[in-house]
């Protein structure tokens, strides 16, 4: 009965294959998705901490609603003046961005 899972745990979920399948359609999202990361590891000991901005991740708003629309992050708030995002699964992105540098 353990053998299945050792077999799960060694193939990549199916939301790791969508990040996987994301970034090699369109590689040019690996920068920003590694600036998320970042940026969310720094604000973990802030309690203000909202997110992330556009401007954090160095890619134009629209470009950044993509992600959002490929369920990749999410609008943790949004006011008139700036929308603050987070990775829905920062752990995740964090995991294919390494796997993909090893390959």
């Amino acid at each position: 009965m353990s053998q299945p899972t050792l077999e799960a745990s060694s193939h990549p979920s199916p939301q790791e294959n969508h990040v996987e399948q994301f970034l090699a359609k369109f590689p040019d999202y690996r920068k920003a998705l590694w600036l998320a990361a970042r940026s969310e590891e720094e604000g973990q000991g802030d309690p203000s901490y909202q997110g992330w901005q556009w401007s954090d991740v160095e890619m134009h708003p629209t470009r950044v609603l993509k992600l959002v629309i490929e369920g990749i992050a999410k609008i943790n708030m949004r006011t008139r003046r700036a929308t603050y995002y987070l990775l829905k699964e920062s752990d995740l992105v964090k995991t294919v961005l390494k796997s993909s540098i090893l390959k």
